[in-house]
């Protein structure tokens, strides 16, 4: 795959579930990976642009790879009930739903490769025909078309049978915390040390439910029954947000899960980016290597912040420039790259913090007033009397004239104004040359106005 990788792949979606052909050459593993791979629940959660997504796919892929022990793998993506439940029934309900997966997890396995399910003991088989008619749900021709595109023969007949066939009646209104301990045997039976069922969805319904997810999730976790067996392993990955929402569940609080913060040294983030640079080149390269000016490389640490995403996104279009002219940057050609497409500019109003790119950006009180007074109102431009009367003395209404409220002369708030922007301009602007057009504090010649550009 490498042989035909381009910047667009490397480089420009920095999702890694459109990178999976490849991205075992590109990943760098967290330090903790070797951690997470062990045979109990995790807990782990990281910022947006972590690498969540690409961790859990090498985890996957790192678990089916597996041959001792071999693992049964199923991907579960909870949905969310609109009825009321207790907690109980809550967590019941979401264990079906993996079992659902699991179900199917078992059958992709089996279409494949059908003598473990034929050499199986007689109880296994009766059992695991007990459990898929059981937990398997939705349209069964369905699932069928779907396990046909990688089938054996013998291996779709046998899927055929196992869908198509009366179980006994094993567990009769069993609940799955019941059936735990004989699924793990069952599977055992068929050569399988154990059973991973990754949690996935989980951030894109938190985004739009957070309050109801986050209690159904924590009822699950807290159902310790479903966390006792060794070889029955839940590896849940997840924004730090709802992962620190979910540290209060009993099974978190019990240690029945190990918690992991994804978290980079900014050593570690220059090895991913220049990793997957080299796997673009198709030869080892270091980032100082793309640019003669020791200024650039500064400028990527502070802008680029501490994420993967950041330090990707902020490196490829001088990594592009690179590949077009095939030598290192000058100062004045890494300049123009940046200004055509710059990072942009956002303001967290609840926290007060300001960003450029993925890194954080310190400006004054006084500053962050007009900052934010100008972010507010990006859409239109501001007059300097419009900003001193309502972002720094925070005024409802602007004074006109020397009758209305508030109202000062010209000449006793003119200097204040030009040296807070001024100072405003000298923290958030990156490039300090006296010639250099702003990118994001732009004044209208001739207009006294201010607009913010380049902005989230």
């Amino acid at each position: 795959m490498s042989e035909s990788l381009d910047l667009t792949q490397a480089f420009e979606s920095l999702r890694a579930e459109a990178e999976t052909p490849w991205l075992g050459q590109a990943f760098l593993p967290p330090r903790e990976f070797g951690l997470m791979t062990g045979p109990y629940s995790i807990l782990v959660m990281g910022e947006d642009g972590s690498g969540k997504t690409a961790l859990e796919i090498q985890l996957k892929a790192y678990a089916a790879q597996k041959e001792t022990p071999r693992l049964l793998i199923a991907s579960w993506r909870p949905q969310l009930s609109t009825e009321a439940a207790s907690s109980d029934q809550v967590a019941e309900a979401f264990m079906s739903q993996a079992m659902d997966s699991l179900s199917f997890a078992f059958l992709q396995t089996l279409v494949r490769d059908p003598v473990i399910y034929s050499s199986a003991p007689s109880w296994a088989r009766d059992f695991l025909l007990w459990f898929v008619q059981r937990y398997l749900q939705d349209d069964r021709e369905y699932h069928l078309s779907r396990l046909a595109e990688r089938a054996t023969s013998d291996g779709l007949e046998t899927v055929k049978r196992l869908l198509s066939e009366t179980p006994r009646s094993l567990f009769p209104q069993s609940a799955p915390a019941s059936v735990l301990s004989h699924l793990t045997e069952a599977v055992k039976a068929l050569g399988f040390q154990g059973i991973w069922i990754f949690v996935d969805g989980l951030d894109s319904l938190f985004r739009i439910s957070p309050d109801r997810l986050e209690q159904f999730v924590i009822n699950l976790l807290s159902t310790l029954e479903y966390f006792e067996d060794p070889a029955f392993v839940f590896k849940v990955i997840v924004s730090r947000d709802l992962g620190l929402s979910l540290q209060k569940a009993r099974g978190v609080l019990t240690r029945r899960f190990k918690t992991y913060h994804i978290k980079w040294q900014e050593e570690e983030l220059i090895r991913l980016t220049e990793r997957r640079a080299a796997l673009l080149l198709k030869r080892d390269v270091s980032l100082t290597q793309l640019c003669k000016d020791d200024a650039w490389f500064q400028w990527l640490k502070k802008y680029a912040g501490d994420s993967p995403r950041g330090w990707l996104d902020l490196t490829r279009p001088i990594l592009a420039s690179y590949l077009e002219k095939g030598k290192s940057l000058s100062k004045t050609e890494w300049l123009d790259v940046y200004r055509q497409s710059p990072p942009l500019l956002r303001l967290d109003l609840e926290t007060g913090h300001v960003f450029i790119g993925y890194g954080k950006v310190d400006v004054s009180a006084i500053g962050y007033k007009l900052l934010a007074y100008l972010y507010e109102n990006r859409h239109r431009s501001c007059t300097k009397s419009e900003l001193y009367y309502r972002a720094l003395r925070e005024l409802a209404k602007e004074p006109r004239i020397k009758e209305d409220a508030g109202w000062e002369d010209f000449s006793s708030w003119e200097g204040i104004m030009d040296t807070a922007l001024w100072r405003l301009r000298l923290a958030v602007e990156w490039n300090k040359c006296e010639d250099a057009n702003p990118l994001y504090i732009v004044s209208e010649r001739g207009r006294g106005q201010i607009h913010l550009e380049n902005t989230w």
